[in-house]
């Protein structure tokens, strides 16, 4: 599966997360720490991060179990990943301290209506300041939107899905459950999990 760049063209791997997407759907099989399998640094926007964290309002759906899980585990390798800041999710944190700092009156909950859009092209340019790195940054990316945004970048990137990632795990690093997880997945999501798109590209090594 792997596609192995000549030596020359070989350079330092680093995922990027801008969607939420792979870490809910790893998340709900507690599948994060493959994230590490491949040594690669792992970066996650800090939208994303807030996205994943906050609690979602009572008519929203909760899947406590799975949001129990992700922040725990953002918790625990809090050292290991690093935190993009975008101007978007400078915004909503200031947003959230003053609401919290109010007594967190729910009409004037700060809204998230609209954010998504917003933060997707604060992300796309803190990613061209990223693409200054001598590095290959790998995006781990399922909404649909975001792989437009992200193919606009005139950047020599990578872009995986969810499911290709797993396919990675499976077949190039042999990760135990991995055969299976898109099939349980699938389960926890009752179907409604991104197939993804089958020409990812990879080209990517395990980490030395």
């Amino acid at each position: 599966m792997i596609d192995h760049p000549d030596a020359a063209d070989i350079r330092s791997p680093r995922f990027l997360i801008m969607d939420n997407t792979p870490l809910s759907l790893l998340g709900c099989i507690e599948a994060l720490d493959w994230l590490f399998e491949p040594g690669c640094p792992v970066t996650i926007t800090d939208m994303i991060l807030a996205e994943a964290t906050r609690d979602p309002g009572e008519d929203r759906d909760q899947r406590r179990g799975t949001r129990a899980y992700i922040n725990a585990w953002l918790t625990k390798n809090r050292a290991r990943i690093t935190i993009l800041e975008t101007a978007e999710g400078a915004r909503y944190d200031r947003e959230m301290q003053l609401w919290e700092r109010a007594g967190k009156p729910e009409d004037l909950r700060p809204s998230w209506s609209d954010r998504g859009e917003r933060s997707l092209l604060a992300a796309i340019q803190v990613l061209k300041q990223a693409l200054l790195l001598d590095e290959e940054i790998i995006v781990i990316v399922d909404d649909r939107d975001a792989r437009d945004a992200v193919r606009a970048v005139r950047a020599d990137l990578t872009m995986m899905g969810t499911r290709t990632f797993i396919r990675w795990m499976d077949e190039d690093f042999g990760v135990s459950g991995a055969d299976t997880a898109w099939q349980a997945i699938r389960l926890a999501t009752d179907g409604t999990a991104d197939e993804g798109e089958d020409d990812d590209p990879v080209f990517v090594r395990s980490g030395s």
